[in-house]
């Protein structure tokens, strides 16, 4: 496994944004959108659910994802912090 680099006051700022997002009142609803309320049977209701531009629900789907594909970009690219250790 490769060595992570040590991490920076950077690094700790980027995180500690990415917790403040977390903790923001709409990523909650969004968060408690897509953990309890999705319950999808299938692709079909994944891709409607998606495809369903304009909607709150869509826009909190995309809110997740997107803030859930940021933290891993993070991981990706080697960011080492006690949240990510």
């Amino acid at each position: 496994m490769a060595r992570s680099r040590a991490a920076t006051a950077a690094d700790a700022e980027i995180c500690m944004k990415l917790y403040d997002l977390r903790r923001e009142s709409e990523m909650r609803k969004a968060r408690n959108f897509v953990n309890y309320e999705f319950q999808p049977k299938g692709i079909d209701d994944a891709l409607k659910l998606m495809q369903s531009m304009g909607t709150q629900e869509n826009a909190w789907a995309r809110q997740v994802f997107s803030f859930w594909e940021y933290a891993a970009s993070l991981v990706v690219n080697k960011i080492s912090t006690p949240i990510f250790s």
